[in-house]
């Protein structure tokens, strides 16, 4: 299901769209395959790889990200409990995580991927209590990125391909932060899951 918000002291409207691996694929592989991406994702590899990879996610979200008509972020969500990660601290049953990535360098430092942020940390939490990430610790830019937007620290874990740092934020201090974006996010979501 596709759907769009604009966010209360936003002009941008931001539109969520599934991924559809044939048609996004060459996309998806663009960006996975950017000097700013690939030591994160660590998914530099073919476009039809990036197809299989797309096409194999189960429990995992893929979401394409746009403003203005033209796609920017690639987005990834899912319920922490159906993930391998609910295994290395102490997760919550409603806990919802996600991964998300700027495409275009152009879009960096515009504003608009931190409305990006805060979309999906609303639609996570109309889900649940707390949303989670688990960037790599040496990825200093997400760290600063999901500071700004409220995410706080629950430690660093060792996963199989990194040391994370395990970062949440609460339902209760995001609307405090954010007023306003989970209600224009269930508006413009449908209420839909």
């Amino acid at each position: 299901m596709t759907w769009s918000v604009t966010l209360p002291d936003a002009t941008v409207e931001l539109t969520f769209a599934p991924v559809r691996p044939d048609e996004d694929g060459e996309l998806v592989h663009d960006w996975m395959n950017r000097s700013h991406v690939v030591p994160w994702w660590q998914l530099g590899v073919s476009p039809a790889a990036i197809r299989a990879y797309l096409a194999g996610l189960t429990h995992l979200r893929p979401w394409l990200v746009s403003a203005h008509g033209v796609a920017f972020g690639y987005v990834e969500t899912y319920a922490v409990p159906e993930d391998p990660l609910a295994g290395y601290y102490p997760a919550r049953p409603d806990d919802q995580g996600f991964h998300l990535l700027v495409g275009p360098l152009s879009m960096l430092g515009t504003g608009v991927p931190r409305l990006m942020g805060r979309a999906v940390l609303a639609w996570l939490l109309n889900r649940g209590g707390r949303a989670v990430c688990e960037p790599d610790v040496r990825n200093g830019r997400m760290l600063a990125y999901c500071d700004r937007l409220g995410l706080t620290s629950l430690g660093e874990v060792d996963l199989p391909e990194k040391r994370a740092a395990v970062l949440a934020c609460e339902r209760a201090a995001f609307d405090t932060r954010w007023p306003g974006d989970r209600a224009a996010v269930a508006a413009g979501a449908g209420g839909s899951t």
